[in-house]
């Protein structure tokens, strides 16, 4: 999906979402809430950081 498809879906501006993914400004709950419903996924997804794969150990 593009910014400006995104941007239109969640009812925000292009320059918005631009710098939002930039990490120029934080987006308040309702902004991700927007964002995740435009995205069709649930807004925790948005946020969770992924966790390492544990690495297997070697015999």
């Amino acid at each position: 999906m593009t910014q400006e498809a995104l941007a239109e879906s969640a009812g925000l501006s292009v320059r918005y979402v631009g710098s939002i993914e930039r990490a120029k400004v934080s987006a308040s709950v309702s902004v991700l809430g927007r964002i995740a419903e435009a995205l069709d996924v649930e807004a925790a997804e948005l946020i969770q950081r992924s966790a390492p794969k544990p690495q297997s150990e070697s015999s």
